[in-house]
């Protein structure tokens, strides 16, 4: 079993700490150094608008300043694992900005902001005549399943009659739509995180299992010659030996960590395995450096969680 070595693991440290966001940065600290929560959530804080939500490039592959779910999802997954309460203030304006821009007729939250094609960002986030409702198939799983479970955790804040018709509403559409773990997108992680929500009650949890666990057998690319192309390679989908799935592909999260750790590139990072093609090329060199920082924290994080980084 191949593991990180001391020197590897320095170089990406050294790259984190020097070229890395500072969001990325602080959240290295908080993981694997014992750093205090406080500076993380400083440096989130930036991302986060005066409705509540998060934008501002939170993810790198949008770039509009303005709030999108897509991006509240991620700020409240971190402010999560950061162990705000529902009643940190961050948090409540983020819930609030989310129940003020749901769709009360189709029940989602559309993933980006109307004003997306006028900023930079990547072609599968641009919209042209409803082109990406139809992409992402009526906004039924991006980024409702991951908000969803969010909310849950953060239950105090919505009514519970409304959090539990919207999850039913999403856990049958998750069981009934035909194209959950195709086209290597991140459906299929959206639902599993739902899935893996401690609060989820537990008739959702176990109608979400069995349609999860139905799909990975197929979804899940086992081939190392497709995981440096856009696919659901298997630590996409799983970072934690602990996952409620990890068992149904362990052998091939094993083979990919060795993959992660042959991959690392001479500066330390792990790069994209995308591009935004003929899409602003002078942004995507940003948002590519900003990526390479994202993914070398989320590299680690999983070689750490696998016991695979030395020492």
């Amino acid at each position: 079993m191949k593991r990180l070595s001391r020197e590897a693991f320095d170089r990406a440290r050294q790259f984190l700490r020097t070229q890395a966001r500072p969001l990325d940065r602080a959240m290295f600290e908080y993981r694997f150094e014992g750093a205090s929560a406080e500076s993380v959530i400083a440096e989130l804080a930036r991302f986060q608008n005066d409705d509540g939500g998060f934008g501002r490039a939170l993810e790198p592959d949008l770039r509009t300043p303005s709030s999108s779910a897509l991006a509240t999802g991620i700020g409240l997954r971190m402010l999560k694992e950061l162990k705000c309460s529902a009643d940190y203030p961050m948090v409540r304006k983020a819930v609030q900005f989310l129940l003020a821009t749901f769709d009360i007729q189709a029940k989602v939250w559309r993933v980006t902001p109307h004003d997306t094609n006028e900023f930079p960002h990547a072609g599968w986030w641009h919209d042209e005549d409803g082109s990406l409702a139809r992409t992402f198939d009526g906004f039924q799983i991006i980024p409702r399943a991951e908000i969803v479970g969010l909310l849950h955790h953060f239950s105090s804040l919505v009514s519970a009659d409304w959090l539990n018709d919207v999850t039913e509403r999403t856990v049958t559409d998750i069981e009934t739509i035909e194209t959950l773990g195709t086209g290597g997108g991140d459906d299929l992680g959206y639902a599993l995180r739902l899935a893996e929500t401690a609060e989820l009650p537990q008739h959702f949890k176990d109608r979400l299992i069995t349609r999860v666990r139905a799909v990975i057998p197929t979804a899940v690319s086992r081939d190392p010659q497709e995981w440096d192309s856009y696919c659901i390679a298997p630590l996409k989908l799983v970072s934690s030996p602990q996952s409620i799935v990890a068992d149904l592909f362990w052998d091939a999260l094993q083979a990919h960590l060795d993959y992660q750790i042959d991959h690392q590139t001479p500066d330390g990072t792990w790069d994209p395995v995308w591009t935004w093609g003929d899409f602003y090329p002078d942004v995507w060199e940003q948002a590519k450096r900003e990526w390479r920082g994202h993914l070398t924290l989320s590299a680690l994080t999983a070689l750490h969680a696998f016991g695979r980084i030395e020492g």
